[in-house]
């Protein structure tokens, strides 16, 4: 196994060189929405009843990190720390996600992933779901109303998509109002967008002007809507039918890629933006022997495992990356910026990715050398988490999110999990572990404090952060105990 993973760096090593002359990798990031770990059958074989060949052939193909969080358990702030390297509790929006028509949380002139990968050379473009917030200059149901203030002002160069799940129906492309369509024709014209997109990128990614495209999928978020030829695939409702054309959809992406003679040269990331939501009728699911977190607790909005740990899934055979490799070192989404920067060589300014490490070498499965010490958690809710090693804290009493309970008033204000002898966070061993959980509580604190959890010049976070969300706990208790009276 050593004899292979050397003879894989050098492969690696080999790679880089060839990258600095110009060589740079296309590089496609497919992101799920409400799509928690045990919905891709190949990270669930023993309780996942959906079938996924696409995203199957995909881990057989590539590696998979079996220890990966977003930013939060909630979607706009997923996709800000995707985009941008930070958390957003750092921003204005503390909990809960963005409802659209308002400013755009990533401000104007921070750097975003897009916009990094421009000033290196490539063409970008988004094809889907944006949710980070912009304004219409006029009524956003008109076709032809501007957006002055949207993607392609951050970064892509290109925009073909929506802004959420309730503006489903409000088709954009690039900075204006482009159609008024039905919701269930969304999912297939985005794909359909991204897959012409690679078609006439093609060309010029052989001469060595690369592309980075976005998929910002919306599915299988509500609403639940399978087209004709996915209906009943799956056998376990719509919902289970909708995961399934997910998978077709990312299939129809990657196939583009490879009909196209891209394959070697393109790095694929398929990933999500939080666990599954329960309005995926989890109890039915569950009694047909679907489990959507897999062995993990809870789901999208919890703070809880099953809330934020999520498929992620990276092919590129150029960069050494073994077919059927496993990567089981912890990371963020939020450290995909870091990665690209360290791979293109581009050093990323003091005031920016403050929350993005590099996991460069794990993808020739070597160690990630950071200096990284724990890995912040979110839930809808607002509240925070933060995992170091094996030991996870939650300063939360239930889920903070969606799951029951969702704050229990009679139990701890803390949580500690030990992660490798407890994945389903049963037993809670914070009263027994004192001294782990001041360190953990310590350094979540300096996190806040420094407006930044790598290392570099302290700096402040847009708002104030309440660590502790004493007033909404306050809330959440006197509402438990009113009901139990």
């Amino acid at each position: 196994m050593r004899y292979i993973y050397i003879i894989s760096l050098l492969y690696f090593l080999t790679s880089i060189k060839v990258i600095s002359q110009n060589n740079k990798p296309n590089i496609i990031v497919l992101y799920a929405d409400d799509m928690g770990y045990g919905e891709v059958h190949g990270l669930n074989l023993e309780r996942g009843k959906i079938p996924t060949p696409n995203l199957d052939k995909m881990i057989m193909d590539g590696m998979t990190f079996t220890d990966v969080h977003t930013a939060s358990a909630v979607c706009t702030p997923s996709r800000y720390a995707l985009l941008t390297g930070r958390y957003a509790w750092r921003t204005r929006l503390q909990s809960g996600v963005l409802k659209g028509g308002g400013t755009p949380l990533v401000s104007e002139g921070r750097l975003t992933l897009p916009g990094m990968l421009r000033e290196k050379g490539y063409n970008t473009a988004i094809s889907g779901k944006w949710h980070l917030d912009f304004h219409y200059e006029g009524d956003r149901e008109t076709v032809g109303t501007s957006i002055p203030d949207g993607p392609i002002t951050r970064g892509f160069d290109h925009w073909f998509g929506f802004h959420h799940a309730r503006e489903m129906h409000i088709l954009c492309k690039d900075d204006k109002v482009s159609e008024i369509v039905d919701p269930i024709e969304m999912l297939p014209r985005t794909t359909e967008y991204a897959v012409d997109y690679i078609n006439k990128q093609a060309r010029d990614a052989k001469k060595g002007k690369p592309f980075f495209l976005y998929v910002a999928f919306g599915s299988p978020h509500l609403p639940i809507l399978p087209t004709k030829e996915w209906k009943g695939k799956s056998g376990l409702g719509a919902y289970g039918d909708f995961v399934m054309m997910t998978d077709g959809m990312a299939g129809k992406i990657i196939d583009a890629v490879d009909s196209n003679g891209l394959k070697d040269n393109t790095l694929i990331i398929f990933s999500a933006d939080n666990g599954t939501s329960k309005a995926a009728n989890i109890d039915k699911l569950q009694s047909k022997g679907h489990y959507p977190s897999a062995n993990l607790r809870g789901l999208k909005s919890d703070l809880w495992d099953g809330g934020h740990r999520v498929p992620f899934i990276l092919r590129w055979p150029n960069g050494g990356v073994l077919p059927g490799s496993k990567c089981k070192q912890l990371i963020g989404v939020s450290d995909i910026t870091a990665t690209f920067a360290e791979l293109l060589g581009y050093n990323l300014p003091n005031n920016t990715a403050e929350d993005s490490y590099s996991f460069l070498p794990a993808l020739t499965g070597n160690n990630i050398e950071s200096t990284r010490e724990g890995i912040v958690h979110h839930s809808g809710m607002g509240f925070f988490g933060i995992r170091k090693g094996k030991w996870k804290l939650l300063l939360a009493s239930g889920s903070a999110g969606a799951s029951k309970p969702k704050f229990d008033a009679n139990g701890p204000n803390v949580q500690l999990y030990n992660m490798q002898e407890d994945i389903g966070e049963q037993k809670n061993v914070a009263t027994h572990k004192p001294i782990v959980v001041a360190e953990l509580t310590k350094l979540l604190e300096n996190y806040i404090k420094n407006g930044r959890s790598t290392e570099g010049v302290a700096l402040k976070n847009d708002t104030d952060v309440d660590m502790w969300k004493k007033k909404k706990a306050s809330k959440f208790s006197n509402n438990t105990k009113h009901k139990k009276k």
